[in-house]
């Protein structure tokens, strides 16, 4: 399994089915993390892992727990499971960003299934995290008039036509461009 010793974040009010859900990540060699509640979970919302949270109560804590992960900039992916869950319940949670949804208790191929997905889509979020954060600081190494360039560069805008909008010569918007993409690595 790629995702071995991955940190499995299950959030589950009931304490007899954390446990069982544990004994089986443990048994595919993952790190269960366990908590009662969303609330509990986001008290201090680790930096990694994956997230299996129960849909069972009257109200998911989905849509809650994904304001969380967005307010602490952490994307770890989620799966969501119940018992007998409807369709209706399972599209409401795709739409309301979770990766998965599983049936309660569940497959071992099936959990093994989703540990994997999840892993390889918490894997390419974390590259997307990395590329963002070296695009942000190269972006941010530029000056406030190389800045001005590329927000106009970007939206289509010639040299010529720069260079009218800011009121300098073309010439000028040439040697802001050049700099802009030398410290851009362009």
């Amino acid at each position: 399994m790629t995702a071995a010793r991955s940190h499995i974040h299950v959030i589950d009010p009931d304490f007899r089915r954390r446990a069982s859900i544990s004994r089986e990540l443990i048994r595919l060699d993952l790190h269960p993390e366990i908590y009662e509640s969303v609330f509990e979970f986001g008290a201090q919302v680790p930096k990694s892992g994956l997230i299996l949270a129960s849909d069972d109560s009257a109200r998911s804590g989905l849509p809650d727990l994904i304001e969380m992960l967005d307010a602490t900039g952490r994307r770890l992916p989620v799966a969501m499971y119940s018992n007998g869950p409807s369709p209706e319940k399972i599209v409401q949670a795709m739409l309301n960003g979770a990766l998965d949804y599983l049936q309660w208790p569940f497959d071992a191929k099936l959990l093994h299934g989703a540990v994997e997905r999840l892993h390889a889509e918490g894997k390419r979020r974390a590259e997307q995290d990395r590329r963002r954060a070296r695009a942000k600081a190269l972006v941010d190494a530029l000056s406030p008039r190389e800045l001005e360039v590329l927000s106009l560069v970007v939206l289509g805008n010639a040299n010529k036509e720069i260079a009218e909008e800011l009121g300098i010569s073309p010439r000028t918007v040439e040697i802001h461009r050049s700099n802009m993409m030398r410290k851009l690595n362009a």
